[in-house]
């Protein structure tokens, strides 16, 4: 009896789409803090205090982000998920993140629960596979 079980291919699969959605959020919050308005007839999509530096910031995990879902790399995974916690954590930490900006955190925040488990769930191999890949490096 296996301790570990097997990861699918299509695990694989939905984790990369769940980093190219997390990088479509993160880009679309930094178009809005670099002033973005999408008017949609009864309102105006906007963030009320657009901060161009966190705009940046959200720019650079976004492109970590579709790097790692391009590339499928799981240290790149790693590494985008734990810029992205971190910008998420600084954003809600500011006064200046209210309303439509806070609500997208929310969002960010269960995108990167959903990243987080899907990387734990693609890193687990059966005990076998592992032995087999430490026999392999010796």
């Amino acid at each position: 009896m296996d301790a570990i079980t097997p990861v699918s291919d299509s695990s694989a699969r939905l984790l990369r789409t769940v980093l190219f959605l997390d990088a479509a959020v993160f880009f679309s919050a930094a178009l809005f803090n670099f002033g973005l308005e999408v008017p949609l007839g009864f309102t105006t999509l906007r963030f009320a205090d657009s901060i161009w530096q966190a705009g940046t910031g959200e720019t650079v995990i976004s492109a970590v982000l579709l790097a790692a879902g391009l590339t499928g790399g799981r240290r790149l995974s790693w590494v985008a998920l734990v810029m992205s916690v971190l910008g998420i954590a600084f954003g809600l930490s500011s006064d200046r993140v209210q309303g439509a900006a806070r609500d997208l955190h929310v969002v960010m925040i269960a995108l990167a629960v959903l990243v987080l488990a899907l990387l734990l769930a693609t890193g687990r191999r059966p005990v076998a596979d592992r032995a087999a890949s430490t026999e392999e490096a010796k």
